[in-house]
């Protein structure tokens, strides 16, 4: 069976949004229809959960009392959109040059369409490419200072897909997944360190991060660090520097290992969460490190 994918059009053209409505159809899409911003946000608490991707004309009414656009229509339905619903997906839709031409200058972040049965045809294309990738897509927007470290090159591109299914599990309950998380966090930290020796050894040389095989060891990698940041120019503080540790320790012994697994009170998911959190710390000061 076909599934519906769902949208919301925000624009105050009655006519040509009932012709876009016709045409979405016709693609496998439904058009909720908003005809002003007041009306947007009396409805996307109501159905936000269903829709993949909210559509913006470039021009708009604020209120249903309004006879005329209002110039701030754009930038206060980004704003809003930003504020409540950041991980939602977004298109712009204009009907003239000159505001394709505003978007792809201004506003490089947004995704901007023009009216017309060729364009819109891509649109439709993109709402479902959306529609499928939508997990993922929003993990990507609520975790975006995260995924920069593979934007900016600095870890392994197939990290990511490790990272995504870590985010994916975080809350899991089943002890097999609870596992697997702890483990990809005990791979990712050491493909941290790992990079760290690459790209600054004066930071951390390989005697100080490698052990008897030429392996990274984060343990001897993290006592350096530790010992030498003020030394060697850079911060490791005591916030960052314990909790990653701690949670290494943690990801080596049930995530890896598997001695400790018979004991009476194994790991939940609180401990995944606590780890992954302390991980996110951890990229985020391995970007400012390398930078």
């Amino acid at each position: 069976m076909t599934t519906t994918i769902n949208t919301l059009l925000v624009d105050d053209d009655t006519e040509y949004a009932l012709s876009l409505r016709n045409f979405a159809t016709q693609n496998g899409i439904h058009i909720y229809h908003a005809k002003t911003l007041d009306e947007m946000k009396e409805a996307l608490p109501k159905i936000i959960s269903g829709i993949s991707v909210v559509i913006l004309d470039i021009k708009g009414m604020i209120t249903a009392k309004d006879q005329y656009d209002d110039e701030n229509f754009l930038s206060l339905a980004i704003t809003y959109l930003d504020q409540e619903y950041s991980t939602k997906p977004r298109i712009i839709l204009t009907g003239d040059t000159e505001g394709y031409k505003y978007i792809q200058k201004f506003r490089k972040n947004e995704v901007v369409f023009r009216k017309g049965n060729e364009s819109e045809k891509d649109m439709f294309s993109l709402i479902k490419e959306l529609h499928t990738n939508l997990p993922e897509y929003e993990i990507y927007k609520r975790y975006s200072d995260i995924f920069q470290v593979f934007d900016l090159g600095l870890l392994a591109s197939n990290r990511k897909q490790e990272l995504l299914d870590l985010i994916k599990k975080v809350d899991s309950i089943d002890p097999v997944e609870i596992k697997n998380s702890l483990g990809r966090i005990r791979d990712l930290q050491e493909e941290i360190f790992f990079q760290i020796n690459k790209h600054k050894t004066a930071y951390l040389p390989d005697n100080r991060a490698l052990n008897d095989r030429g392996e990274i060891s984060v343990r001897k990698a993290h006592s350096f660090l530790v010992a030498n940041s003020v030394g060697r120019g850079y911060e490791y503080p005591l916030f960052l520097s314990e909790m990653t540790i701690a949670s290494y320790k943690v990801a080596c012994e049930y995530g890896v290992h598997t001695s400790r697994l018979d004991s009476g009170f194994k790991p939940t998911k609180y401990t995944v969460q606590n780890s992954f959190y302390s991980l996110l710390d951890l990229i985020n000061w391995y970007l400012v490190l390398l930078r």
